[in-house]
């Protein structure tokens, strides 16, 4: 491949706000049917991490054997479990939606513990988890965030909900759509065009004659993101009375991993990284990316701006770059691509004083990383400008170091 050639641009301060939701939402689009003694059900996930995994999880003990797909919360190294499907067809996907506080309920135990596991590994019905959940207070709930998010249930014999948390939404007809609304409070709003997307999926499905895996490819393609900060990353389609996974990656709808569940659990349990699936076999990794000198100094506690710029691969449409920097300070940036960032702007603050090395590294979306950039050496000082008043000086450095406190106390830096 050759060169890419990046800028880095230190800006101003920048006013500290709180990032909304929909910057790191994710919107997704899901979708079930049941025609033809068929039962399909489709998933884009849309999601700004470049690295999922999917695990594999055979029968043991008396428990289903199941598949489950996991993601990194933005800011975070954890995995999260987003969505899955077991050897008794029974299918759920998460989806991002605007707040709206699950009622308290003193009359019930408070259900605690985040129950998907529980829910693959004994149930085989949409009915069973729902009587399930029907027994739990759900108000102070770890259910990745039951607040402001919903959750699509499907069983192999065709049966269909949306959980809402204090609302069940059952499919009527013969297929059920769901995106980033709240369909018993639409009047809510929705995150990143979900009700485009919804409108699509569910003209789509309204026309379909026959249902098929080609049929669920073209709805994942025509609700899918690519020009957003959250692209999908990948596509999955369930085919729930045959136990297989058909998988697509990052809007590639023509090459697709066709995952038999059952022959998989015969491997035993496994994690494999997704985008491996699909890397070419001539695939090379990107060239270590330039960091260009930066100021010497920088202030302590105040958040600096850095923007990539000029992101290229001219050796291949697929092949996206995704960047992260190593801030020297022992963290560093999540991987992100110009899509995802602003336009290339990543935020940093040093917390304390020294001398620290910036570097920067590049990887496709296979997953195949470039080595580290030349360090850049800084100083993290008390500097001023020597044209301020020095009071001037002293009321932002305390400023910044009241909003530092709270934005580690709040869990934001």
């Amino acid at each position: 491949m050759k060169n890419k050639i990046i800028g880095i641009l230190v800006c101003m301060l920048l006013i500290a706000t709180v990032i909304s939701v929909t910057n790191t939402a994710s919107a997704c689009t899901g979708f079930m049917a049941k025609k033809d003694n068929k039962v399909l059900a489709g998933h884009n996930e849309d999601w700004w991490d470049p690295d999922p995994y999917i695990n594999i999880v055979p029968p043991k003990n008396g428990n289903h054997g199941y598949v489950y797909f996991e993601c990194k919360q933005w800011g975070s190294t954890e995995g999260v479990i987003f969505h899955g499907v077991n050897d008794q067809g029974l299918y759920y996907a998460g989806y991002t939606t605007p707040k709206l506080n699950v009622k308290f309920d003193p009359t019930k135990p408070l259900l605690l513990e985040e129950p998907f596991f529980y829910f693959l590994e004994k149930f085989s019905t949409i009915d069973e988890v729902f009587d399930y959940l029907k027994g739990y207070n759900l108000w102070l709930t770890n259910f990745i965030g039951l607040n402001t998010a919903q959750f699509l249930f499907v069983d192999r014999t065709g049966n269909s909900a949306i959980f809402e948390g204090d609302d069940i939404i059952y499919k009527e007809g013969n297929f059920q759509v769901v995106t980033n609304f709240l369909q018993s409070h639409p009047e809510l709003g929705g995150l990143l065009n979900a009700f485009e997307r919804y409108d699509t999926a569910i003209s789509m499905l309204e026309n379909m004659s026959e249902i098929s895996v080609d049929y669920f490819k073209n709805i994942a393609n025509a609700t899918q993101n690519e020009k957003v900060r959250v692209p999908t990353q990948y596509s999955i389609i369930c085919d729930l009375k045959n136990n297989l996974i058909y998988l697509c990656h990052y809007q590639n709808y023509e090459n697709v991993v066709i995952i038999d569940m059952e022959e998989e659990f015969e491997n035993g349990e496994q994690r494999i990284y997704l985008p491996s699936l699909f890397e070419p076999t001539d695939n090379q990794p990107p060239i270590a990316p330039n960091l260009p000198n930066c100021p010497q100094k920088l202030r302590i506690f105040k958040k600096y701006v850095f923007k990539v710029e000029n992101t290229t691969d001219p050796d291949n449409d697929w092949d996206e770059i995704y960047y992260k920097f190593d801030w020297g300070d022992g963290t560093e940036s999540n991987w992100f691509n110009k899509k995802m960032s602003d336009d290339g702007f990543v935020f940093h603050r040093w917390k304390k004083l020294g001398e620290y090395e910036i570097r920067l590294k590049a990887k496709d979306i296979y997953g195949n990383e470039s080595d580290w950039s030349d360090p850049e050496p800084i100083q993290i000082t008390l500097l001023r400008d020597s044209n301020r008043p020095i009071l001037d000086f002293i009321r932002d450095l305390i400023n910044n170091l009241f909003q530092n406190l709270f934005f580690q106390k709040n869990g934001i830096i």
